[in-house]
């Protein structure tokens, strides 16, 4: 989801207002849309469904796309987007790779773990923040950089289970997963400086 601050920049949320209207955004339409696609992503992954996987995975990171795009266009910001946006990338992005994990793909465990810790973490941070300061860290540069390569990897490790696309650029899934992990580790230190230099000068004031 877009915001009305430079991307590369920190904003908060300190007092979350949310109407009945906003639900009825186009933006957030398509972010809602996105959360509903997240049990069929996970169903048909661990279903060894690929097609209809792929077809999910695809609607996830168009609806991810345009969301932030008709928020921009039509100056849809809405408290209920900052929100919505970065919880169903992470709820679609954590179910694709459970359910890869799970089934015993190429996707490797290991990854699973450093991804979810990273999630969970971002969000304990948030909590303390909401608590101490009153206030909501939404997504950056870092951190919407890191959702789109995560679902790159998704997608290509997907593709590498269906006959017509198995024969992918050796590893490619691999690398990308590698490249993706650079911006899990920056995204998240991105994020823990600024929440503790947040936490620091409101405990100053």
């Amino acid at each position: 989801m877009a915001l009305k601050a430079p991307i590369h920049q920190f904003t908060e949320t300190q007092s979350i207002q949310i109407e009945l209207r906003d639900f009825l955004y186009i933006s957030n339409i398509l972010s809602v849309s996105r959360l509903i696609t997240v049990p069929f992503i996970f169903y048909f992954i661990y279903r060894a469904q690929w097609i209809y996987a792929i077809i999910c995975g695809a609607v996830a990171i168009i609806t991810d796309l345009l969301d932030g795009f008709f928020a921009r266009r039509l100056q849809q910001h809405t408290e209920l987007g900052y929100i919505l946006d970065p919880v169903a990338d992470k709820l679609a992005i954590t179910a694709a790779v459970f359910a890869l994990a799970i089934l015993k793909t190429t996707f490797p465990v290991w990854a699973f773990f450093v991804i979810v810790t990273r999630d969970v973490s971002i969000l304990i941070g948030n909590g303390i923040l909401a608590y101490k300061a009153k206030m909501i860290t939404r997504s950056n540069l870092w951190g919407k950089c890191t959702s789109f390569f995560l679902s790159i990897t998704i997608m290509l490790y997907l593709l590498r289970q269906i006959p017509i696309t198995s024969n992918l650029p050796k590893d490619i899934e691999f690398y990308s997963l590698c490249l993706a992990l650079v911006f899990v580790f920056i995204s998240t230190a991105s994020y823990a400086r600024h929440m503790l230099r947040v936490l620091k000068n409101h405990s100053q004031s």
